[in-house]
C-alpha cells in the first residue's frame, strides 16, 4: 500500500489485521506511526521510505555546456528550488534536441512540496491546499518551470513518460530511491550515463510503501509472518541494493553493505550514502487520508497548465475546487 493512501485506510482500520507494536523501535519513528489507528493498532509494516535526489544524464548535461561531475551538479542547485530552476534555463539555452530539463510538472510538484513542515492537511485531518502558502509556492514554482519551457510534460508511469526514459526524451528527474529501478527498466540502453546529484535542499521524501494483512483472508496468521519476514532489517538491505528501496529501518544506514553501495548503472554513484543522507535530514510531513487523491488532483491541475488548456492560475483555483470536492 502506498504512503499516500495508508492515512485513509488507517480511518477504516478494523478491516485490518492488528500487527502488534513489538517492532516500533526498528522503525523511523514517523514511518511506524503513519500506519498506526487512533486506538493504537498497527495495521501495516512499512516496506521502504522514498528519500529523494535528482537523477540526471550526464551525457545531455555535457552537451548543454553544464558540469557533468555530481558533485559540481549538486553544488548547482543545493540552495534550493529556484537554483535548480536556473539550471534548468542555462540547460535549455543549449539543450540537444528533443530534450527537455524534467519529466513532468506532477512529479517534480511531489518532491517539492515534501519538503514542507506541512503538506496538504493539518494534524487535525483538515484540508489546507487552499489556506497553506507552502502548496502555493510549490504550485507557482513548478508553473513558472512549465512556462519557461523546461517540462517534457509526461505524466509520470504513463506510457508516453516510460516511453520518455527509452528516448532520452529529459535530463533530470526527481529521484526517490525506488525511482533508480524505474529508471533501469526503462533506460536500458543508457547505463552509466545516469547519474545520482543531491537533491535542493538536502532532504525530503516522496513515496514509500506498507505491507498489511485484511481481516478477511483465510490464512490471516501465516500472512502476518510472511509481511514480517518480508520487511524484516535482512531484507530491506537486500532489497535495496538490488532493487533500490531504501529501508524504513534506520539502524541500516550504516552498516557497510547500505552506506558503501555504489550503482553501476548511475556511473557508480554513491547512492547508499547519497540517499541515507537525504533520509536522515528528512523532517516528516503528516499525512491525511485522502493524501493520494490530492496528490492526483494537483498532477491533473498542472498537466492543464502543460497543456496549455489552462493559465496557472486558471488551473489552481479548479485544482482547489477540485480538493474542496474530496472533502464531502
Amino acid at each position: 500500500m502506498d504512503t499516500g493512501f495508508i492515512a485513509q485506510m488507517r480511518e477504516v482500520g478494523k478491516q485490518f489485521t492488528d500487527l502488534g507494536t513489538d517492532r516500533a523501535a526498528q522503525y523511523l519513528p514517523w514511518k511506524w506511526q503513519a500506519s498506526m489507528t487512533k486506538d493504537g493498532k498497527q495495521i501495516g509494516y512499512g516496506t521502504d521510505v522514498g528519500g529523494l535526489a535528482i537523477c540526471y544524464r550526464r551525457d545531455l548535461f555535457e552537451k548543454a555546456g553544464l558540469p557533468a561531475d555530481r558533485d559540481a551538479v549538486s553544488a548547482l542547485w543545493a540552495s534550493g528550488w529556484d537554483k535548480y530552476i536556473e539550471a534548468g534555463k542555462k540547460y535549455t539555452a543549449k539543450a540537444p534536441k528533443g530534450t527537455a530539463f524534467f519529466d513532468g510538472g506532477g512529479a517534480l510538484y511531489n518532491a517539492v512540496i515534501g519538503q514542507a513542515p506541512q503538506g496538504f492537511y493539518a494534524e487535525d485531518n483538515t484540508i489546507v491546499v487552499g489556506t497553506n502558502p507552502e502548496v502555493r509556492k510549490a504550485w507557482d514554482l513548478v508553473a513558472a518551470a512549465i512556462q519557461a519551457n523546461l517540462s517534457a510534460k509526461l505524466i509520470e508511469s504513463s506510457p508516453e513518460w516510460n516511453n520518455g526514459f527509452a528516448k532520452g526524451q529529459f535530463a533530470t528527474i526527481a529521484c526517490p530511491a525506488w525511482m533508480m529501478t524505474k529508471i533501469k527498466d526503462q533506460a536500458k540502453a543508457y547505463a552509466g550515463k545516469w547519474d545520482v546529484a543531491s537533491v535542493p535542499g538536502g532532504g525530503g521524501n516522496w513515496g514509500g510503501s506498507y505491507l498489511t494483512v485484511p481481516k478477511q483472508g483465510k490464512h490471516v496468521e501465516e500472512a502476518k509472518q510472511l509481511a514480517a519476514w518480508l520487511t524484516a532489517p535482512e531484507q530491506q538491505a537486500r532489497i535495496f541494493t538490488s532493487k533500490g528501496l531504501l529501508p524504513s529501518i534506520p539502524a541500516l544506514y550504516d552498516k557497510p553493505e547500505i552506506a558503501q553501495f555504489k550503482d553501476p548503472f548511475f556511473n557508480n554513484a554513491p547512492v547508499g550514502t547519497i540517499f541515507t543522507t537525504a533520509a536522515k535530514k528528512l523532517k516528516p510531513q503528516y499525512q491525511g487520508p485522502r493524501t493520494g487523491d490530492i496528490q492526483t488532483t494537483i498532477r491533473d491541475g498542472l498537466v492543464r497548465v502543460e497543456q496549455g488548456k489552462q493559465t496557472s492560475e486558471q488551473s489552481w483555483e479548479q485544482t482547489v475546487s477540485d480538493v474542496d470536492r474530496l472533502k464531502k
